[in-house]
């Protein structure tokens, strides 16, 4: 079995924490996805929540309104109700190319590594980005899946 990045683990991560905060299976796949795509563009941008903003600003191909309010506690813009992430939305069909189609049997087993984790975490670090990067995260992100 080929070693699984940290991408994948990353999107199934968030899919189940978003999961955990009571959204629908859909919008939490749409989610991890967007999240995975976020966390590698602030790797790039020198994890700048900031310069992220100005970023997404600029990847508008046409005047539209971006709503950072409705996933504030993940940090994502939302257009039409779903994460909106360099420049395009993210879906749940975006999540299943990565996690499923990308990785195929070993796909369930990085969602069950991620869903088992985040059994455990506490409500208070799946609200709170930073205690769910630095908590939660980092102390998984390198975990080999079996």
């Amino acid at each position: 079995m080929p070693k699984v990045n940290r991408f994948p683990k990353m999107a199934a991560l968030q899919k189940y924490r978003a999961l955990k905060l009571g959204y629908p299976e859909d919008l939490a796949e749409a989610i991890g996805i967007a999240e995975a795509l976020k966390y590698a563009i602030f790797k790039r941008l020198a994890h700048s929540e900031r310069k992220y903003h100005e970023e997404e600003e600029k990847k508008k191909k046409e005047e539209i309104n971006l709503d950072w309010d409705k996933f504030k506690i993940f940090k994502l813009a939302s257009y039409n109700g779903w994460p909106f992430v360099a420049g395009k939305v993210e879906t749940p069909e975006d999540y299943k190319k990565e996690i499923y189609l990308k990785w195929g049997d070993t796909g369930k087993k990085i969602e069950e590594w991620a869903k088992h984790i985040i059994e455990k975490v506490p409500e208070d670090y799946l609200k709170n980005e930073q205690k769910f990067f630095k908590e939660v995260w980092v102390p998984h992100r390198d975990d080999p899946i079996e």
